[in-house]
């Protein structure tokens, strides 16, 4: 829902200045709401239901690769590996506009009392400066063609960083 403020008199900069959570006199600011019109809406609601089938349709992609680099599905976007010593886990965070997944990592060490190092998240990597040089284009449409290039940048993410990080698992204390 829009909101319009419009304020009266030479008290505008002084509200301003305030503290928002003081009480303003009705005479100074009067608010009007613009709702949403109904096509409007529709449209947004039809396009987010569109990106969630393009982002669902990119993960099965991604989901059919993870089994051929030796994970397995343990839940709802949550995938394992078990190696000689940890147990590697990569999951899928799905954000409810269908416009963006995050990609997080953490290791088990074996013997250990339930204690995880976390590992990479994919956020860092979709932004100017990533940590190994080289920035993920991990955003879709939904075209085909963008849902298949997205697909293949999530898996060379999994590839270039989490699976060489699962390799040797830096802990929180060995980065300082």
């Amino acid at each position: 829902m829009g909101v319009t403020m419009t304020c009266t008199g030479g008290r505008l900069a002084a509200f301003f200045a305030m503290d928002h959570s003081l009480s303003v006199p009705r005479d100074v600011c009067r608010y009007a709401f613009k709702p949403m019109n109904d096509d409007r809406k529709s449209k947004l609601i039809a396009r987010d239901k569109a990106m969630r089938q393009a982002r669902d349709k990119m993960l099965r992609l991604v989901f059919q690769y993870l089994p051929t680099v030796g994970f397995t599905k343990a839940g709802d976007g949550h995938f394992v590996s078990q190696t000689e010593n940890q147990t590697n886990h990569i999951g899928f965070q799905k954000h409810t506009s269908g416009r963006e997944v995050r990609v997080m990592s953490h290791v088990t060490m074996d013997g250990s009392t339930g204690t995880s190092i976390l590992g990479p998240r994919s956020d860092a990597y979709t932004r100017p400066n990533p940590p190994n040089g080289i920035r993920y284009n991990l955003s879709w449409s939904t075209r085909d063609e963008d849902i298949a290039r997205c697909a293949d940048e999530y898996c060379r993410f999994i590839n270039d960083v989490l699976i060489g990080w699962f390799a040797n698992p830096v802990s929180p204390e060995g980065m300082a």
